[in-house]
């Protein structure tokens, strides 16, 4: 890709970004964006059909970014690197992953995660879990959903208690199925 149409696109989602932060995306406009940037609105709709193909690009791109940061940090396990390395990467980025959280009314951000934690703890419990109790849809879906319900929480909550704490208490719950994946 073209680095000035990298630039723009950033420039774009940038000040997208920005906007969420002071209003509801339902009063975003293509015009606020186009006049925030400084740019014209037809360089916006060069780039994205509309404010909700913007959203869904960004809502990607911060997916990709989190997806890439626990990749290159550690193992996707049911382990406390994983689990930590997710909830730093979170403090770190917290703004711009509260924003997309909040301000999606349509639960792209969480539908997407939610599929990408599903297939991870479904790639877990298949390469371990020779036991049928475990290998089923409900263990999948009680600790993706689980796991994305305590991830909203924390953010939602302006992270009430510290990446160690929200680990720990992790690892704790999720110590009946660890302890049975380890074991095989």
């Amino acid at each position: 890709m073209d680095r000035r149409i990298k630039k723009t696109r950033q420039l774009i989602m940038d000040t997208f970004i920005d906007l969420l932060s002071e209003k509801e995306f339902e009063k975003i406009t293509i015009n606020d964006i186009a006049e925030r940037a400084d740019i014209n609105r037809g360089t916006v709709y060069l780039h994205y059909m509309d404010k909700y193909d913007l959203l869904d690009k960004c809502i990607e791109k911060y997916i990709e970014l989190l997806l890439n940061h626990c990749a290159n940090s550690s193992n996707t396990t049911l382990e406390a690197g994983a689990i930590q390395s997710v909830f730093e990467y979170l403090e770190k980025n917290f703004t711009i992953y509260k924003l997309l959280l909040n301000n999606e009314g349509f639960g792209f951000f969480r539908s997407r995660l939610y599929v990408i934690i599903a297939q991870t703890v479904t790639e877990v419990i298949g390469k371990k879990s020779e036991n049928n109790k475990f290998s089923n849809g409900i263990t999948t879906h009680f600790l993706a959903s689980g796991f994305i319900g305590v991830l909203e929480w924390w953010i939602n909550n302006s992270m009430p208690c510290s990446v160690q704490e929200v680990t720990t208490q992790l690892l704790f719950l999720l110590e009946p199925y660890t302890r049975h994946l380890a074991s095989h």
